[in-house]
């Protein structure tokens, strides 16, 4: 059964990791897209669960926030700079959770944690070493955004009350909601583009989600989230084999602290749990 499990959190990482070449090749308006995926994310969850049943309160609603803010600005950070760097800014998101605690009990955090939080600093500032023009520079931020709105996502799924499948199918439909201005930007995107924002909507978001709902069932949540991490590591290598995009020196010394740190991160707070 745990075999199973993991098999089923590698398959969600590999449709995972393909959101960066996918979004390289949609042409449009970045909210646009990540509306139309979320639509049809949210027709899978629908045929998946046989209906689309949301239990709101004000947990489900400021976790579907945080992830309609997180999906939006990852998709625009990918059109601004490297997937490489979008990708990996976002996974300081544990980082950001561990600081949300320490705010949410009131406490200060502890050594190790002062620890990981100045490794996950440290790295993150070498990808602003690379030579960045305008654009590059503000997608860099905008992905660190996306992992403080991906980290929101995590913490106040943790709270009493909180369900994270509800905050997901809510968070999908707030996406589609706020894209219906831009849609008209999209009647002028070519087959390419079409193809990927259907695989975007159908591989990427919606079975991934299937397949981790399975897998996460049947696994440890630490080996769960260790694997997760290969994304970060499979999505630059996609962009570089299918589009020729490649990171900085900086930018490729920082994703390695950064991922080293919230690979530590994991493993200390499992082993204290």
């Amino acid at each position: 059964m745990k075999n199973k499990g993991y098999i089923y959190i590698l398959i969600t990482v590999f449709l995972w990791s393909t959101g960066g070449i996918l979004i390289k090749y949609t042409s449009g308006n970045a909210i646009a897209i990540n509306g139309i995926r979320s639509l049809v994310a949210l027709g899978l969850f629908y045929l998946y669960k046989r209906g689309l049943k949301i239990k709101i309160n004000r947990y489900v609603i400021l976790a579907a926030f945080c992830l309609m803010m997180t999906n939006t600005l990852y998709v625009i950070a990918n059109k601004m700079t490297t997937a490489a760097n979008a990708i990996v800014l976002q996974y300081l998101a544990p980082i950001f959770v561990l600081l949300w605690d320490c705010i949410y009990h009131k406490r200060l955090p502890s050594l190790k944690q002062f620890i990981l939080v100045l490794m996950a600093f440290s790295g993150m500032v070498l990808f602003f070493f690379d030579q960045l023009d305008g654009g590059k520079l503000i997608g860099n931020c905008l992905a660190i955004c996306a992992g403080l709105c991906f980290s929101g996502v995590f913490f106040v799924n943790s709270l009493p009350e909180s369900s994270s499948e509800d905050a997901s199918m809510l968070g999908f439909l707030l996406s589609f909601i706020v894209a219906i201005p831009f849609l008209i930007q999209l009647d002028h995107i070519n087959t390419v583009s079409n193809i990927a924002l259907l695989a975007l909507g159908i591989f990427q978001v919606g079975l991934a989600y299937v397949f981790f709902s399975k897998g996460s069932k049947m696994t440890n949540p630490v080996t769960t989230s260790l694997i997760g991490l290969l994304e970060a590591v499979m999505n630059p290598i996609w962009v570089f084999l299918f589009y020729g995009e490649t990171m900085g020196t900086y930018a490729l010394m920082g994703s390695a602290v950064i991922i080293f740190s919230v690979a530590l991160n994991t493993i200390w707070t499992a082993k204290e749990a």
